[in-house]
């Protein structure tokens, strides 16, 4: 009976995700992949294991990297005057082994500047992209929830665009989450900001994305 019930709970998921990801059938766009720096960015690369991670980011974006200490970049925040919230803070810290690289824009006006992480998930790998949805608040929090989901062509590879609104003692941010396969492992991205910050940087967000490049170095 324990079986029988396991298989209808993951039946009734697939077919939950299914009829929230039937527009997810034909991709909505294509970001073609960005392999050089235009005016205004510069390339970085980043160690990890066996891989090497390159990326290209807006020039006033700051990077930091696994082997730093992610409180790091919560204080940083704090020092702008960010409200960062214990939901966002408890998941950049539980996932600090699987973040690969982080960094926040040094130069914005907005209330919420941007910040980002980019994650290696394995525990999900298997899982088909049209199913991850259902997943999120494992992925990403319980306190996270989805506003906008798109599936999109972006830098080659098939991608999920999430925008995520987190809401903890009368704060509010707004997350634009990319989620993607790259040789068999997930990948998340997500950016963090205030609502007009991520709507008005979304493309600059797309092509960040579009440039990211994993590579074996053996």
């Amino acid at each position: 009976m324990r079986k029988y019930s396991f298989f209808v709970i993951i039946i009734m998921l697939l077919l939950a995700a299914l009829a929230c990801n039937l527009p997810y059938q034909n991709p909505a766009a294509d970001v073609p992949v960005m392999s050089e720096p235009v005016d205004g960015f510069r390339a970085e690369s980043r160690v990890d294991g066996e891989n090497i991670i390159r990326i290209i980011v807006p020039d006033r974006y700051f990077l930091g990297q696994s082997g730093d200490d992610l409180s790091t970049l919560v204080d940083r925040l704090d020092e702008t005057g960010v409200s960062v919230t214990v939901d966002i803070q408890s998941f950049i810290m539980s996932t600090q082994d699987d973040i690969l690289m982080w960094g926040y824009d040094t130069g914005s006006a907005a209330g919420i500047p941007t910040s980002f992480v980019v994650i290696k998930n394995n525990e999900f790998s298997g899982m088909p992209l049209g199913v991850l949805s259902t997943f999120a608040g494992t992925l990403l929090g319980n306190n996270v929830q989805i506003v906008e989901q798109s599936r999109l062509t972006i830098g080659g590879r098939d991608t999920l665009r999430w925008i995520t609104v987190t809401k903890e003692a009368g704060d509010e941010l707004t997350q634009a989450v990319y989620v993607f396969k790259d040789s068999g492992t997930l990948y998340l991205v997500g950016f963090n900001a205030d609502r007009q910050e991520v709507y008005g940087q979304l493309a600059v967000y797309d092509s960040i994305v579009a440039s990211l490049t994993i590579e074996d170095l053996n």
